[in-house]
């Protein structure tokens, strides 16, 4: 590959990875200078406050180290640039028939030779950058969150906060399982813990009940539909008294100024038809409703209403679970020195090992 080539694609992921991140140090930096209360007030107790500024260091220690990569890739591009420009200048000279053509051939190659090495460093900048930038986006966009979390009062009405004592690793880990294969293990578990939530949200609901809510409906229109012959029997009256309902209409009229135009909106009264033909027709309607009910209805994925609560329920408190069991075998791996990182959208009550309790009276 020419040393053309590698610049281009050294440019190219330089400005994706490093525009990424200072943007989300911007970001980090702006959010930060906002809080100024303190959030130990905030935390139910002094363990709590640690795990938070423990958090909070973390993503401060993986922007000063990101940072310094960022300063000297910046320089790297710098000197390859400055040692590309002198090189194709004398690549100029040179075809031009310059009188000191060998001296400038030696120079040449010279500099063909700091591109390469420069070109060779920025690469391994690039890899080492993408890495502690990808570390710095988790830490950073975790600290954010649980800052988030605890300054916006959340919390729903009569709840407060209150540390839980941290799961042993022996109750995570399988036999000789490394914390990396648990780590992976629990992961998955959370991808089917949300694909069971995602088909539960969105299973048919089963067929006898929506032809109820049908039937329930068509009643109701019905009798709003329902004609009033009260005025004949009582007034002696010679009209029947329809039944109407109110509509709105969006009205848009022309006008002469080019491309200009009157919007609006209009509502009155108009004769309820649907309501009507539910009154004459409400048999024969509920029956085929119910028969459309039975064609596109899918009662073996249904799930009832009721049913389907208390599943999703119980797959966040599973999932809140297994966050718990990720986080205490991260925190170990943290505290062995291992280069481990939560997962950026962790739930923050399982980061921070707190849970939701309702005050006894």
């Amino acid at each position: 590959m020419s040393i053309k080539n590698c610049l281009l694609r050294i440019n190219a992921s330089k400005t994706w990875v490093s525009d990424t991140a200072r943007r989300h140090v911007n970001d980090h930096i702006e959010s930060k200078s906002c809080v100024q209360i303190d959030l130990a007030d905030l935390l139910p107790d002094e363990d709590a406050r640690q795990r938070f500024d423990a958090i909070v260091d973390r993503a401060a220690d993986a922007r000063s180290t990101w940072l310094p990569l960022d300063e000297e890739m910046r320089a790297t591009r710098a000197e390859l640039h400055r040692v590309e420009t002198r090189r194709k200048r004398l690549i100029l000279a040179r075809t031009a028939g310059d009188p000191g053509a060998d001296k400038e051939d030696a120079q040449i190659r010279d500099l063909d030779v700091q591109a390469a090495g420069l070109a060779e460093k920025l690469r391994c900048l690039i890899g080492r950058e993408a890495t502690a930038a990808a570390r710095m986006r988790s830490c950073g966009s975790l600290a954010s969150r649980c800052r988030a979390f605890l300054v916006r009062g959340r919390l729903p009405s009569g709840m407060r906060l209150a540390s839980v004592s941290q799961i042993a690793l022996s109750e995570i880990l399988n036999r000789d399982e490394p914390i990396s294969e648990a780590l992976k293990r629990l992961r998955l578990r959370l991808g089917e813990l949300e694909a069971e939530a995602h088909r539960i949200r969105n299973a048919p609901f089963p067929s006898e009940a929506k032809k109820r809510d049908a039937a329930a409906l068509i009643a109701r229109l019905a009798e709003r539909g329902a004609p009033s012959i009260a005025a004949m029997i009582d007034d002696n009256a010679s009209e029947i008294k329809w039944p109407v309902t109110l509509q709105e209409h969006h009205l848009m009229a022309a006008v002469l100024d080019a491309g200009a135009r009157v919007v609006g909106r209009a509502s009155g009264q108009v004769p309820d038809v649907i309501g009507l033909i539910c009154w004459v027709l409400r048999d024969t309607l509920t029956e085929k409703v119910n028969e459309l009910i039975d064609t596109n209805s899918d009662d073996a994925a249904a799930v009832p209403a009721d049913e389907r609560e208390k599943q999703l329920v119980q797959i966040e408190a599973d999932k809140l679970m297994t966050e718990r069991k990720e986080a205490a075998l991260v925190q170990a791996a943290q505290d062995a020195g291992e280069a481990f990182e939560h997962r950026t959208d962790i739930s923050v009550l399982a980061a921070l090992r707190l849970e939701l309790v309702t005050p006894a009276l």
